[in-house]
């Protein structure tokens, strides 16, 4: 069974006993074995069943996606990319003790300019530790169990990389982490790219003012990725958050929760960078796209701001 499928996508299954299932993807094993899927019918008229089904891979001859009229795409990057991403949100690594595998990701994470770091773990604020933290590079997310190591992990790596200049740390929303990280882990987290405080950057670069309300992480993969409002999940159950062991679903929301937002934080910085771009690309035109005498007046005038420089750079 293919395994690139988001939550709520629309498939046809083909069974080997010659029946075509529809219904929406709602998950699927780790191993591939099992696919669930809901708004399940049996086509060509077949009711819609109620709740989650489940279907084995001995059962299914092949698995198709399908586009509903109502499901138009209007993804801002490309299917590929999406489909990287994806992959890479599959293949999380958990770690739960301090050894090899941890002091390996620490240098992974280490390596890079940039990377992504979750909030799902600080929900509670100051008001208790972190159950995990969630950090990621673009090609690899690992999930740190922190209520398993507890000041283990931050004393071997982990408060090193968070109070670092580099790597950047691309957060949607820093203030609980930071916060929560601060009080109860002594870590005082630096350097960071707050993609929801781009968005308010650019919200108040095309309005001239300051947004009333932020934007979630959905709404902000949704605005500049095109991805569905539902494709992270920011509820997450905190009771189950903190169970041990943790729980394969929660491991698995975490990871997708993370997964976007490099491509996210890109975005953001593109559409902040526009005006500085269109500037840019003004002044390389500004005299060379001129008569000899116009830009001789212009180079006389070079103190001066072009009059229509601030049109140039408008949204």
């Amino acid at each position: 069974m293919d395994n690139l499928y988001m939550k709520g996508e629309l498939l046809q299954l083909h069974t080997k006993n010659s029946e075509i299932i529809e219904g929406r993807f709602f998950s699927i094993t780790n191993d591939k074995s099992k696919i669930s899927l809901y708004d399940v019918k049996e086509l060509p008229d077949g009711d819609k069943s109620e709740g989650v089904l489940h279907y084995h891979d001995s059962e299914v001859r092949e698995i198709t996606k399908i586009q509903a009229p109502n499901d138009i795409s209007y993804l801002k990057i490309s299917e590929k990319e999406c489909e990287d991403v994806i992959k890479v949100a599959k293949k999380y690594v958990y770690i739960n003790q301090v050894d090899s595998a941890f002091h390996k990701a620490i240098n992974d994470l280490e390596s890079f300019s940039y990377i992504a770091l979750s909030s799902d773990g600080a929900n509670m604020g100051r008001k208790c530790k972190m159950p995990f933290l969630v950090l990621s590079t673009p090609d690899q997310i690992y999930i740190f169990d922190v209520q398993a190591m507890e000041y283990k992990a931050f004393d071997a790596g982990l408060k090193r990389i968070l109070e670092s200049d580099s790597p950047k740390k691309i957060v949607h929303d820093c203030r609980k982490v930071s916060d929560c990280l601060f009080h109860k882990h002594n870590v005082k987290l630096k350097s960071v790219f707050d993609t929801q405080v781009g968005d308010i950057i650019i919200h108040k670069n095309k309005t001239g003012k300051i947004p009333s309300k932020v934007k979630t992480l959905a709404e902000c993969l949704n605005a500049y990725l095109g991805l569905k409002v539902n494709s992270v999940d920011e509820k997450l159950d905190i009771v189950k958050c903190t169970e041990r062991p943790l729980a394969t679903e929660i491991k698995e929301n975490l990871s997708k929760n993370i997964s976007f937002l490099h491509h996210l934080s890109e975005a953001i910085n593109d559409e902040m960078m526009l005006p500085f771009m269109r500037g840019v690309e003004y002044f390389t035109e500004n005299l060379r796209s001129c008569d000899d005498f116009k830009a001789w007046e212009l180079c006389v005038n070079h103190h001066q701001l072009p009059q229509d420089f601030k049109n140039a750079i408008d949204y």
